[in-house]
């Protein structure tokens, strides 16, 4: 798979295919195993495609969504707001679930942390992260579980 390379050798690639996602998703969710998920929380838009095959492989039935804006959906994003605006919340009230949080793309952070926040404001148990991508080392929340690392904006499939 052409992103396994480019995560062992740093490459700078911005395309993923479907295949990409799927087997990056599919990597996640064995990391993920051991954590005994017991909801998954997507964050849309691009969240979702991650988290309905985790959800699959992991045999997770519990999905919701939560939806910030932060950027853009220009190539390459622009900043929109200074922190992540919540839009919808579709989570409902947990009660000490083990959660896991996905989204296609970290860059700061930010957006992971507020979905973070929120599903423990929703009394969630553990809450773990996951992302497609990683495009800094430089983090506000780092993701616990991430695909590849690249400096290149990425596009994804849904995007073209």
């Amino acid at each position: 798979m052409a992103c396994e390379v480019a995560k062992a050798m740093g490459a700078l690639v911005s395309e993923l295919t479907w295949s990409d996602v799927l087997g990056l998703s599919l990597t996640l969710a064995e990391e993920a195993r051991r954590d005994r998920i017991e909801v998954i929380v997507a964050v849309l838009r691009g969240g979702v495609y991650p988290a309905l095959a985790i959800a699959a492989r992991l045999g997770v039935e519990r999905l919701y969504c939560v939806e910030f804006r932060k950027y853009s959906d220009d190539k390459p994003p622009r900043e929109l707001s200074a922190v992540p605006q919540l839009v919808r919340d579709e989570v409902p009230e947990l009660d000490g679930e083990r959660v896991l949080v996905v989204d296609d793309v970290a860059r700061t952070g930010s957006t992971l942390k507020a979905a973070k926040e929120l599903v423990k404001s929703k009394g969630a148990g553990q809450v773990k992260t996951a992302v497609l991508v990683v495009r800094s080392s430089e983090m506000v929340e780092v993701p616990d579980y991430y695909g590849v690392f690249m400096k290149a904006c990425p596009r994804f499939p849904w995007e073209r």
